[in-house]
């Protein structure tokens, strides 16, 4: 993981921002093509998956790294929250980021539609699918192959 030279000091939105923007300009540039900034200096972006049936979004609002996935339906229901409110913890923040990019681009984290609960993420799928009604369909979208 590449030291962003953070300093031990509270982060503004905009400092927060270009950390993050230049994380994935080195990391994961296929998400900086539709970077998104907003007048509080917050930015959002998106990357589709192969298939084109959903996508995993970023946002950097309020010292937090928001990731999480857009269903097929178009909603932004699905996601996690990676706090870092101090420069000091952001090379824990974009490790976890990484992590979180990695589980769904290699398939670790999975989406899923329940007809009984709507869309989900989950890391265990078998256990899903272990646990559904009867009568429940499930079906599961990984982020290469549907």
């Amino acid at each position: 993981m590449c030291n962003y030279q953070a300093n031990p000091k509270k982060m503004n939105q905009e400092r927060f921002s270009e950390l993050i923007q230049s994380f994935l300009v080195e990391k994961f540039p296929e998400f900086t093509k539709n970077v998104n900034y907003k007048d509080d200096k917050s930015f959002d972006c998106d990357l589709r998956n192969p298939t084109n049936e959903f996508s995993i979004w970023i946002a950097t609002y309020n010292s937090e790294i928001t990731i999480g996935l857009e269903d097929p339906s178009g909603k932004t229901d699905i996601h996690t929250h990676i706090s870092c409110y101090e420069e000091e913890d952001i090379n824990d923040a974009l490790t976890n980021l990484t992590t979180e990019i990695n589980n769904i681009t290699k398939g670790k984290t999975l989406l899923y539609h329940s007809d009984r609960v709507g869309y989900q993420w989950t890391n265990d799928i078998n256990l899903i699918l272990k646990r559904k009604n009867t009568l429940e369909n499930i079906r599961v979208y990984n982020w290469n192959v549907n």
